[in-house]
């Protein structure tokens, strides 16, 4: 699973630079540091989801390809945001978000231990507290179908941080404060969904939109029931169609901008 394996993140961007430009509110830094944290963002999550889930599927090659895929997706975020940036704020917390980087790598390359996995899991949060604080200081006023990508945007990272903490249930790490995260995402996903649901879609996207609604309540419950049942390959699989469904309805409103 690649994040954000749409065809038209590029697109997106460089329509989302023009309008800012357009509109006097942006440079093209601004836009290149929010695409890079926008990636970060998910790129976290999927991360550290994909090192639990290996933790129970040693052999599964397909996803320890995308778990090094994503570091070195990660590494290019974070050589993006270098190159663009002349914060000194922004600079500071690069330090911190390339120090996680760094140790996600080690801890991936040790033997697995309860330790270790709650390193990771603050590791991950390391990283999307620094993504989101940059995103906030060169964020800009969207316009009505930029705001409606972003929140898919956000739905797609918020899947692979519900499967994360999905995952970790499976191995028995049942803090008190994980399970509030994941019921917390599942909640915003949930207020997310409304407002997709509310735009208005033209025939073949509420067609794409009523297989989500359809799928969403079957997943919520997995996500939901993590320390009643042991599905993870189940759930792996469910995460990735939502995200290609959510994919699909981002082409839509990247052709409407």
């Amino acid at each position: 699973m690649i994040p954000f394996k749409s065809m038209t993140k590029e697109g997106l961007f460089a329509i989302l630079l023009l309008s800012a430009l357009h509109l006097g509110a942006a440079t093209r830094s601004d836009v290149n540091l929010l695409e890079a944290s926008e990636d970060i963002r998910f790129i976290s999550q999927q991360i550290v989801k994909d090192y639990f889930y290996l933790v129970q599927n040693h052999q599964n090659k397909s996803v320890m390809n995308d778990l090094h895929k994503g570091i070195s997706q990660l590494d290019t975020k974070l050589r993006t945001i270098a190159s663009a940036t002349n914060s000194e704020d922004t600079k500071n917390i690069l330090t911190f978000l390339a120090y996680s980087r760094d140790q996600i790598d080690e801890t991936i390359s040790d033997n697995y231990s309860t330790d270790n996995a709650a390193l990771m899991l603050d590791y991950s949060e390391a990283l999307l507290e620094g993504a989101e604080s940059i995103a906030a200081e060169h964020s800009y006023q969207f316009s009505t179908e930029e705001e409606m990508l972003i929140n898919i945007k956000k739905m797609q990272y918020l899947i692979e941080r519900m499967s994360k903490y999905y995952m970790t249930f499976q191995l028995g790490i049942n803090d008190l404060n994980n399970i509030k995260q994941l019921h917390e995402a599942v909640d915003t996903f949930e207020r997310e969904l409304e407002l997709i649901n509310a735009y208005g879609y033209t025939q073949e996207q509420a067609s794409i939109l009523t297989t989500l609604n359809r799928f969403w309540p079957i997943a919520r419950k997995f996500y939901l029931d993590s320390d009643k049942a042991k599905l993870p390959n189940i759930l792996y699989l469910s995460a990735d169609h939502i995200e290609k469904t959510l994919t699909d309805l981002e082409l839509y409103h990247n052709q409407n901008l």
